[in-house]
């Protein structure tokens, strides 16, 4: 679960804004602020449901990205 802002970090720079992280995750823009700051994490029983979800938006960053 440490790893979970990162990764929320990581998609918001590779999607260019939160509003596509925090669509992709189904919830709402400043919840995706509040878990980047820690103030806030979901429960462990959906880290792993947006984790999946936020690797997905990665990968097909990173396979767009190449010619």
């Amino acid at each position: 679960m440490n790893d979970f802002p990162y990764l929320l970090v990581r998609a918001w720079r590779s999607t260019g804004t939160v509003l596509d992280v925090a669509m992709a995750l189904q919830v709402e823009p400043a919840q995706v602020h509040r878990w980047i700051a820690g103030i806030d994490l979901p429960s462990a029983e959906r880290v792993g449901d947006f984790t999946a979800r936020l690797q997905r938006i990665l990968y097909s960053s990173a396979t767009t990205a190449r010619p």
